[in-house]
């Protein structure tokens, strides 16, 4: 009984591992699939003929935990000219923790639920493509998340307050974007002014303070008996000035 428990252990360790490894495969034939490689680099380095152990841990961009073991550490694709949309495949590649298709020519909206796509990701450098839309507010939800760069990009409307739940976030930037409305509060002194650059419509700190200034308003008018009333409000203040005219002031229409 105890060897055979023990095989069945081994079967099953096996079958994980095999598992594990057909989804890293599987996730980056997805993300070849899916984007256009203008320049070629892609093309010319994935090649998925070849069935040795670890064989993908020697595509260019990529780093695996184990150089023998088909387990996706990091997908480093940056400025190889790609087109297409967020490589949704990449969720398949179940042990990322760094993410970086930053300067290339990427296009379109962040899936609802990236969360779900980078479950353990601690590192997002998207900077530099043509991204648009709203940021997801799931992005709070990976929780694991240390550097976070959407710069660079044509995102627009709200950043989602809770991405101040990221309390591990130390490199957070969305500068030259079309973003609005007040920005996260963030328990960190890294993220400065910088973070938001070139968004206009961004404040609240460390940014120009969020609150409006309401205008004054100032109305005249005449009473029965002669008396001027002045009442100017504005700024949150109402304030009324009365004084006394005789028969021979006139006031100006």
């Amino acid at each position: 009984i105890y060897i055979g428990s023990v095989l069945l252990l081994l079967l099953l360790s096996n079958c994980s591992f095999s598992f594990g490894v057909e989804s890293d495969i599987n996730c980056l034939k997805s993300i070849k699939a899916s984007l256009e490689d203008t320049l070629g680099y892609i093309n010319s380095s994935w090649d998925f003929s070849n069935n040795t152990d670890g064989f993908i841990c020697n595509f260019l961009g990529i780093e695996c935990w184990h150089p023998q073991e088909s387990k996706v550490l990091n997908i480093k694709l940056s400025d190889l000219g790609l087109k297409g949309q967020f490589p949704r495949g990449v969720e398949n590649c179940t042990s990322l923790t760094g993410l970086d298709l930053s300067s290339n020519m990427l296009s379109g909206h962040l899936p609802n639920d990236i969360d779900e796509v980078l479950l353990f990701v601690t590192s997002l450098d998207l900077s530099s493509n043509s991204f648009s839309g709203l940021i997801p507010a799931t992005l709070s939800n990976c929780s694991y998340m240390n550097v976070l760069k959407l710069d660079n990009n044509q995102f627009s409307g709200n950043i989602p307050a809770e991405v101040n739940q990221l309390t591990r976030l130390k490199t957070f930037s969305v500068a030259n974007n079309a973003l609005s409305g007040e920005v996260p509060s963030f328990n960190t002194t890294s993220i400065t002014a910088d973070s938001y650059a070139n968004n206009p419509g961004l404040c609240g700190h460390p940014l120009k303070s969020c609150q409006k200034k309401s205008k004054s308003v100032v109305r005249v008018f005449m009473s029965r008996n002669g008396v001027v009333i002045v009442a100017a409000a504005g700024f949150g203040v109402g304030f009324a000035l009365y004084f006394e005219i005789n028969s021979n002031s006139s006031i100006a229409q």
